[in-house]
């Protein structure tokens, strides 16, 4: 069955600087697409034009040259700004920037307000948003006694009341500690599983890209690689030519068989790594 495009980059560039020169863009001739209900990991070293596609995904930025496209909808054309607004949510790594109101149900309720949702409706949409992001119980919560982990999730259930086919994520566990990060993790696999929601995950914690069904590198403002997380973790001199690293597994897997140990070389999360070293016990103990 051919896939649906959501999000259409192409031929896009963006400069910050009105000297059009290689050094001042910020991307530089991307083209991509991602599809409804895909979740697709963006991968890159600070200042390689990340950030820079999340806010040209849903007209914060506008194109120097190219042409991005939400659902058929021309980001440049300034009637369609709203309109692309409800299909594509951005959330940003600190989420105490997009925390507006003092209790965590008038926060998320914030979105739908300024889209003009009907009160009831709003509730309704307010209440799923904070079961969504397992936050319903803390619901009358002061925001500012949440946790950074907690902030993050009820900064995407305001994005989720909004009713976005896709939600771009950028960096948005850069911030927390272990638990928090898979709290978010599991809220946004959750998001994309369970409710066909898009998601595009922009981070530099290789575990996170594992779980994409793309990845996309992006280095020097252009796209370096493109590919399921095997295609492209196999890749190993493409990732350290763009200081990148491997998954903590597949790194441990590097240095087993540097020393010996006959195991896979597309191992790339912590389970596959147990299983891979339990078969090889077992074949060990049946060579005895």
């Amino acid at each position: 069955m051919e896939k649906e495009t959501l999000l259409k980059f192409e031929n896009v560039s963006f400069s910050y600087e009105d000297e059009k020169t290689d050094r001042s863009f910020a991307v530089k001739d991307i083209s991509f697409s991602v599809y409804k209900g895909e979740f697709l990991a963006i991968l890159g070293h600070n200042g390689s034009g990340k950030s820079t596609i999340a806010k040209l995904s849903n007209a914060i930025y506008l194109p120097t040259s190219g042409k991005v496209t939400v659902d058929g909808m021309d980001t440049s054309v300034p009637d369609n700004e709203i309109p692309i607004r409800k299909k594509v949510g951005v959330v940003f790594q600190n989420p105490d920037n997009q925390i507006v109101a003092s209790i965590v149900e008038e926060d998320v309720a914030f979105g739908p307000e300024n889209l003009a949702v009907p009160p009831k409706e709003i509730r309704m949409r307010v209440d799923d948003a904070l079961k969504a992001v397992d936050m319903y119980d803390r619901r009358f919560s002061e925001t500012h006694r949440l946790s950074g982990g907690q902030k993050q999730r009820v900064a995407i259930a305001g994005i989720i009341a909004m009713r976005p086919s896709c939600i771009v994520l950028d960096e948005p566990t850069a911030m927390l500690d272990p638990k928090g990060r898979a709290d978010v993790m599991k809220t946004i696999t959750a998001l994309n599983k369970e409710l066909g929601i898009s998601i595009i995950l922009i981070t530099h914690f290789m575990e996170e890209a594992v779980a994409a069904d793309r990845v996309m590198v992006v280095n020097n403002a252009r796209i370096r690689a493109m590919g399921t997380p095997r295609e492209v973790f196999s890749q190993r001199e493409m990732l350290k030519e763009c200081g990148l690293e491997l998954p903590d597994a597949a790194k441990l897997c590097d240095v087993l068989k540097e020393k010996g140990f006959a195991l896979r070389s597309d191992i790339l999360t912590e389970e596959e790594f147990i299983d891979e070293i339990v078969k090889m016990s077992v074949k060990q103990r049946s060579e005895i």
